[in-house]
């Protein structure tokens, strides 16, 4: 009891334990008795000495079981030094070091206003070792003894990353206490490994109950050395054994780490403490070996596709596909994220089922399932923010910017060393809470991304939000020794970010000129990045410029299909250069760029174009196997409505709009501003109210006609008398179109005239 080390070392003048190495000191722990108090000093109060003696005890029958006892011992032998004759000098530090260890136990005991610990969540600490060859299982039994317990009847283990995170001390219940009130979990499991002879290991666990100050028991297990996964599977049964004495535990899952091969276990543990520091490089090398040694080892190949991902390697979809394939016999929060992440390889490589929506929903509800049964895992935390900010259009209900930002937050608060979630958290924290909160996620994200693409494109975007403006005029004067990447990172970061400066333009130009540090797929980039960056903030001419000798490649590129459409339904494309592109879309049966199109078909009157369309789409779509066919289906019936209004049908239009199956093609943000134009015309402002409230497209997406949306909802809110969204929206079409090209001007001043109305801060 550390308590009573502290009285002892007090009145002794000397600790308890001692040794010439730490390895040393623990070991008299194991084994040593303390030299008796009075033996030292013969004035030493007897009863001091005698509770401080009894919390020390090597046998747990005999020992203080809890601090209440030991604060009550203590408190009994002080009331009684008043009746013996001791010199004055030890009253005073018997005293001293009475009111220590009772003020001690007094804050050990206190109450709490933290939320009460959860008696079905245990954690397990990593292991004191005491034996070199034996170092692989200070944490390596963690993670054996987490993925066993976890799932057996009630029982939830919480995430081994966190509690190596948190974990601080030796294995004793103060550490124990520590860890409880950091991850919420009632019942600690802890212990020691100590080598017995030259081939054998000698486990001691103990099972404590924090929230009772009590051990639910002692484990002593002994195995040999080459046999370690054996003793993990002893000590389990033995822990499940104890915990089944209160709670209905009905069967034990053993081995859920997947593997039964000892080589393979061990170089996977070795793994798993490079993954847990996010060295991404070092633990993909021990993953690909483990699986040449067990190809059917699941664990092994989920850190082969999540190394891949978060170490920016690319490649991962196929690997996130091949690890769904072996979920079995996992524990339940690692059968989750590998059904998470096959979905994800799924969406992603285009190796899915014929339709995608189902697809985004089951992603959404095994995600939703993660996150409530596993609240304290950040890796499901953040699956669900990059679900939100990817695919929060798909999603049923949608998944809002802010939803996406409070996920990254949560993973974050959980694990402030898991480098993934700052990705996204600056950028969005930029768009939602402005450049403070931005640079609190930068600094942190840079002390974990020091090196590769991340780590530069966050120096540079901590540079350009510095508050000093040499040191962005030093970074502007010195563009040739930046590498591309890091203007491609930032210029991702500043996309949607609305500041006065425009830095999203500048950024996206300065990733055009660049030439140092080029990859083979950055020469299509560099010209939509800057197109896009300037089609959103309203620099239509330069944008159309930028990109029209690109108009080539609308046959093969979604975004640059969609940038395209969005300038021609802006009037910045050329009419006879627009038809030309769009033809040709038409005839290579394109989906992307053809369902692009149908705005323009339909401003300029192009109904045999529109009815070309819907016969090749229903065609394609009823014979189609890929998970294409869902998008062919919606492109089918959007056809209809666009047919209306090329026949100056409005009525028949909405009422066909309201009918397109969404579910089909969430992200169809184009189809949703023409119906809202439609509504507002014709003064159905409820109406285009429910569609201004959906999400207009996913969030790592940035429109030219963002600024388009938000002037129909400012007009909107306003009419339906919802003063502060009107404020909102007016306010983001001025900040996104302050410097936007003549054409955009007057919808500038209307937003400016509609603030002065309402209040609004002047922009």
């Amino acid at each position: 009891m550390p308590l009573a080390v502290v009285g002892y070392e007090m009145l002794a003048g000397f600790p308890s334990f001692a040794g010439p190495t730490a390895r040393a000191v623990i070991a008299a722990h194991l084994t040593a008795t303390p030299k008796p108090l009075t033996d030292i000093r013969a004035e030493a109060p007897p009863d001091v000495a005698n509770a401080i003696a009894r919390a020390l005890a090597k046998d747990p029958n005999a020992r203080l079981g809890t601090a209440a006892e030991f604060r009550d011992a203590i408190a009994g032998a002080a009331a009684h030094r008043a009746t013996r004759r001791i010199p004055t000098s030890w009253v005073l530090a018997a005293g001293v070091a009475v009111l220590a260890v009772i003020g001690a136990a007094a804050l050990v005991l206190r109450p709490r206003a933290s939320a009460p610990l959860d008696p079905n969540l245990v954690a397990v600490a990593p292991f004191d070792v005491l034996a070199p060859n034996l170092e692989l299982w200070h944490e390596g039994f963690v993670d054996v003894l987490s993925r066993n317990l976890d799932g057996a009847g009630p029982l939830r283990t919480v995430s081994p990353t966190i509690v190596i995170h948190r974990w601080s001390g030796k294995a004793d219940p103060a550490s124990a206490a520590a860890l409880s009130r950091s991850t919420g979990a009632r019942v600690l499991v802890f212990g020691t490994l100590v080598g017995v002879g030259r081939d054998s290991v000698r486990a001691t666990v103990t099972v404590r109950d924090v929230g009772s100050h009590s051990n639910i028991a002692e484990i002593d297990r002994r195995d040999a050395v080459d046999r370690m996964d054996r003793l993990g599977d002893s000590l389990t049964v033995d822990v499940l054994r104890e915990l089944g004495r209160t709670r209905p535990i009905a069967s034990v899952r053993l081995g859920a780490l997947g593997s039964s091969s000892l080589p393979a276990i061990k170089l996977f543990l070795a793994g798993e403490q490079f993954y847990r520091r996010g060295q991404y490089d070092s633990a993909l090398a021990y993953a690909r070996r483990v699986v040449s040694i067990d190809s059917n080892f699941t664990l092994a190949l989920r850190r082969i596709s999540l190394s891949l991902w978060w170490g920016g390697r690319g490649a991962y979809e196929s690997a996130m596909i091949r690890e769904g394939r072996h979920n079995h016999g996992l524990a339940p929060r690692e059968s989750l994220l590998v059904i998470a992440d096959s979905l994800w390889g799924a969406l992603q490589g285009g190796d899915g089922p014929p339709e995608l929506y189902p697809l985004y929903q089951r992603l959404f509800r095994t995600l939703s399932e993660a996150v409530r049964r596993f609240p304290e895992d950040p890796e499901a935390w953040y699956h669900q923010g990059e679900l939100a900010f990817h695919w929060g259009a798909w999603t049923k209900p949608q998944l809002t910017a802010q939803q996406a930002l409070a996920a990254f937050d949560r993973a974050i608060a959980l694990d402030s060393a898991f480098g993934p979630p700052f990705e996204h958290s600056v950028e969005l924290a930029l768009r939602l809470r402005g450049t403070a909160a931005a640079r609190r996620y930068l600094s942190a994200g840079l002390a974990l991304h020091q090196a590769g693409r991340e780590g530069a494109a966050a120096w540079l975007t901590s540079q350009l939000l510095d508050t000093d403006p040499a040191r962005v005029r030093a970074v502007q004067s010195s563009l040739d020794t930046i590498p591309a990447g890091a203007f491609g990172g930032a210029s991702y970061i500043f996309k949607a970010w609305p500041d006065s400066g425009e830095t999203a333009v500048w950024v996206a130009r300065a990733y055009a000129a660049s030439r140092r540090g080029l990859t083979r797929d950055d020469s299509l980039l560099q010209r939509w990045v800057p197109a896009a960056a300037l089609a959103s903030r309203g620099h239509l001419h330069e944008a159309s410029t930028a990109l029209t000798p690109g108009a080539s490649l609308l046959a093969s590129v979604e975004q640059v299909a969609f940038l395209f459409a969005e300038l021609a339904l802006l009037n910045s494309i050329p009419r006879d250069t627009a038809r030309f592109a769009f033809q040709r879309c038409l005839l290579a049966a394109n989906l992307p760029c053809s369902w692009a199109a149908l705005g323009r078909w339909a401003a300029v009157g192009d109904t045999g174009s529109l009815r070309d369309l819907a016969h090749r789409s229903d065609s394609i779509a009823r014979s189609a196997s890929s998970v294409t066919r869902d998008l062919w289906r919606y492109a089918a019936a959007a056809t209809q409505p666009y047919l209306a209004l090329a026949r100056g049908d409005t009525v028949l239009a909405i009422r066909r709009f309201a009918g397109l199956p969404d579910s089909l093609c969430g992200n169809c943000y184009l189809d949703k501003l023409a119906r809202v134009r439609l509504l507002a015309a014709r003064g159905e402002n409820r109406e285009a109210e429910a569609v201004l409230d959906q999400v207009l497209h996913n969030h790592d997406f940035v429109s030219a006609l963002d600024g388009m949306w938000a002037l129909e909802g400012g007009r909107v809110y306003e009419r339906l008398g919802q003063r502060e969204k009107a404020i909102a929206n007016y306010g983001f079409v001025v900040d996104v179109w302050r410097h936007a090209d003549p054409q955009l001007q007057p919808y500038v001043e209307e937003a400016r005239a509609a603030l002065k109305r309402l209040g609004g801060e002047p922009r």
